[in-house]
């Protein structure tokens, strides 16, 4: 087991030296036969107590938005030392599995001020997690005795959070942040603009800030920007991750009795789960104040009634298809719209097609985060010892790309499983969370490249 680094320490101290905010670490403390270390104690105890978490997640913030802080990380930099470009779940999964096989913390560069990736973008829960919640280990899908979620080598596991069937984002995202807390240093607001060959070792410009030398680059830069960004002006037409912010604010729904949604994947269906009422209560909102009574959804894939939604959809999202039918009035909230849409934002307003909406969510897959030098045709595969492909590797320089945007070819196995037959799971986080821990255990050290 590890021992607890000076940032948890510090953090478990603040939390136990608050009244309000100790209860939860306190009791969880009675079972701490139960667990590895009374630190996985003490932690769980926190992640469970609604007050305890959110003060240590402002204890976390505070910790990393330091600015003299951070500029000691960004001035600290050498051949000898390894850089994360991205803070979410996979720059988590190399830290710490790289720091438990003896290597020492990695940089990690978060360009936002929020540490903690996409499920890190609201404060407040605002989605499900698509995998049932469940303990266990990592492992290969389909196999029970393991957890989809599981973040290989974290303080505490999502299981650790909650009891709930399908946990929030919120969830994913304190374990991530705790995982870095304890196997990285961590800068945010801090954007790589580019990447040269520093001989040795690799020379990263920062926006705003002096050049940073690295021995080696994991780019976990997680899915990207969004595909269709330009379209969204931020009021009638948003992007997913803004309209994610948008729910986790007061009265998110205020005025928006018209909706459409276009995209078929999972963002665009948390998206009418949220229009709904059927996702992470949104905060100060009630159903005779903010209620959507129209949704048309916009997807060329997707089931168009209720009966063939059953058949086709996966469990997770069953819930929808109830809305594809005509409720005990008579009416019927949700309909798919099988046929591509553009919109077009007028004032106060969407347009699509003739028709006005108060609200257009655009959940159309995301693109390349452009980074000069770490382009996706830069890279290729990176094979461990078994031949199976754990990462992509820069043709050049001393940078390797790993998670949803490395886009791993699936194994055997996951063909085998089924895995492969959701085109969606080519970039899913958590298929490819075991290729990154096996990256992290079985890279020679910086010096060795």
């Amino acid at each position: 087991m590890f021992e607890p680094s000076t940032q948890l320490t510090s953090l478990l101290t603040a939390v136990a030296l608050k009244e309000s905010t100790a209860a939860g670490m306190r009791a969880m403390m009675q079972r701490e036969q139960e667990f590895g270390s009374p630190t996985q104690a003490s932690l769980t105890g926190v992640a469970l107590d609604p007050d305890g978490r959110a003060y240590a997640d402002e204890v976390l913030d505070a910790y990393w938005s330091d600015e003299q802080r951070q500029q000691d990380l960004l001035n600290s930099g050498s051949t000898d030392r390894e850089v994360i470009i991205g803070s979410g779940f996979h720059a988590a999964t190399y830290a710490a599995v790289r720091v438990l096989s003896g290597y020492p913390k990695p940089l990690v560069l978060e360009r936002t001020d929020r540490v903690g990736g996409t499920f890190a973008m609201t404060t407040r829960p605002v989605f499900y997690l698509n995998s049932r919640n469940r303990a266990g280990s990592a492992g290969l899908a389909g196999d029970q005795g393991t957890s989809p979620n599981y973040l290989p080598g974290a303080p505490i596991q999502a299981a650790n959070v909650s009891m709930a069937e399908y946990q929030t984002n919120i969830d994913m995202a304190f374990v991530i942040r705790l995982a870095l807390a304890q196997f990285a240093d961590v800068v945010p607001n801090a954007t790589v603009l580019s990447v040269s060959q520093g001989y040795p070792g690799v020379e990263m410009q920062i926006e705003g800030n002096a050049a940073l030398l690295a021995g080696r680059i994991i780019d976990a830069r997680g899915l990207g920007d969004p595909n269709d960004q330009d379209i969204a002006n931020g009021t009638t037409i948003l992007t997913f991750a803004q309209f994610m912010q948008r729910m986790a604010g007061m009265w998110p729904l205020r005025g928006a009795r018209r909706v459409a949604v276009i995209g078929g994947g999972d963002s665009a269906k948390c998206a009418v789960e949220s229009c709904l009422g059927i996702s992470p209560q949104p905060f100060m909102a009630a159903v005779a104040l903010d209620q959507v009574d129209r949704i048309d959804w916009y997807a060329e894939d997707l089931p168009t009634t209720c009966d063939q939604w059953q058949a086709d959809i996966r469990g997770r999202y069953q819930a929808i298809g109830r809305y594809l039918r005509q409720d005990r009035f008579g009416l019927r909230r949700l309909t798919v719209l099988p046929r591509r849409a553009q919109p077009v934002a007028l004032p106060g307003a969407g347009l699509i097609n003739g028709r006005t909406y108060d609200l257009v969510v655009v959940c159309t897959g995301n693109r390349e985060t452009a980074i000069d030098r770490l382009g996706p045709g830069d890279f290729d595969d990176y094979t461990t010892a078994d031949g199976t492909v754990v990462a992509r590797k820069h043709y050049e320089l001393p940078a390797l790309r790993v998670g949803p945007h490395a886009r791993l070819p699936f194994t055997a196995q996951e063909r085998t499983d089924g895995i492969a037959d959701i085109a969606a799971n080519a970039v899913s986080m958590f298929r490819t969370a075991s290729q990154t821990a096996a990256l992290a255990a079985t890279l020679p050290s910086v010096t060795r490249d």
